[in-house]
């Protein structure tokens, strides 16, 4: 149905209801809220982490369908993550977030030439290869039953890279390439394949680091965005402030709707304008 301007637009449904969903890394930050607006629209939610007790904790506090424990970083630990959320949902996975990841070296603050090999490594490792290997186990269920949802979550460096830390951002672009691959490959069965990119972000990790770093429990989060990007930790994005938890995960259920059907190798900046360019 058309609507004119002045007619009154209904609310939408972003027909959720009943939907299985596995969101990796979602026992806190931006997997965490993902997991929990899912489950407010009516999905079925296994949340997803390696420590069992804060996983269970999330998935109490959302109902979750339950939880799926083990690291993502070798095929043996994605099989054993992929079953036991398969039995929690009491079927085949259709929303995939790939939300898991971050620094697997810590070289935020090393310039390319003293990066080694073995930190690449271990960044496709914690970055690119737990998406690839969810993929391989949950897409071809998504096909046979014609409908299925994969939302990988990057980073803004990976579109813009600074001049440190290349092995973690490089890992990202690695994952948004194959979005693009992984979505071109699956013409007409009914699964969308998006990229979701975060900017920087308010995780209560960034909240700990500034609190920690000047010395004060009370700081608020203003004070803290204006100090750090003050000291040039992080450049505010023309939006003027940082990003919430919250507004990616409106990003990710909407991609994971039945409605959004002609959306696919796509990615969606959710990073205030931080990333210059046209895309």
């Amino acid at each position: 149905m058309l609507y004119r301007e002045d007619d009154e637009r209904p609310a939408m449904d972003l027909q959720l209801k009943g939907r299985r969903a596995l969101v990796t890394g979602s026992s806190s930050g931006i997997g965490e809220a993902i997991a929990r607006m899912l489950s407010e629209e009516g999905a079925a939610v296994v949340v997803h982490g390696r420590n069992r007790e804060r996983a269970e904790k999330v998935a109490a506090q959302i109902g979750a369908a339950g939880v799926a424990v083990g690291a993502l970083s070798d095929d043996a630990g994605a099989a054993a993550v992929h079953a036991e959320a398969v039995t929690a949902l009491g079927g085949n996975v259709e929303i995939l977030v790939n939300n898991a990841g971050g620094s697997a070296t810590g070289n935020t603050s090393k310039p390319p030439i003293d990066i080694g090999a073995d930190d690449w490594i271990a960044n496709y490792h914690g970055n690119t290869l737990p998406a690839v290997r969810l993929c391989r186990l949950a897409v071809p269920a998504m096909v046979a039953a014609k409908f299925g949802r994969v939302i990988n979550v990057s980073s803004a460096v990976a579109l813009q890279p600074n001049n440190m830390g290349s092995d973690y951002s490089g890992a990202k672009a690695a994952l948004n390439n194959y979005t693009v691959s992984l979505a071109g490959s699956l013409k007409g069965v009914g699964v969308t394949v998006n990229t979701l990119t975060p900017g920087v972000i308010m995780v209560d990790g960034l909240i700990r680091f500034g609190r920690t770093r000047y010395g004060d429990e009370a700081m608020s989060i203003e004070e803290i965005t204006t100090r750090l990007a003050g000291e040039g930790v992080f450049e505010l994005p023309p939006a003027g402030r940082l990003g919430t938890p919250q507004e990616l995960a409106i990003m990710a259920c909407t991609l994971a709707s039945p409605i959004m059907g002609f959306v696919t190798g796509s990615n969606y900046r959710v990073d205030g304008g931080q990333v210059r360019a046209v895309l």
